[in-house]
């Protein structure tokens, strides 16, 4: 997630730890579209029966 109010960034960060989900705080908003871009190459990959692991994968960390 971006965010530049850190107020709501720790509001939404609470509402993703409390559904279970694993936050990624990505920086200011201006970084959003990117986020945006790459989540949508990862879906397109997922909807092609692709693995989204084997372009996009993990670093240590």
């Amino acid at each position: 997630m971006c965010g530049d109010d850190p107020v709501a960034v720790e509001r939404v960060a609470s509402l993703v730890r409390d559904l279970g989900g694993v936050l990624a705080a990505l920086g200011r908003l201006d970084r959003a579209r990117q986020l945006e871009e790459i989540a949508g190459f990862a879906t397109s990959l997922a909807l092609s029966g692709t693995d989204p692991r084997s372009a996009l994968p993990s670093l240590p960390a």
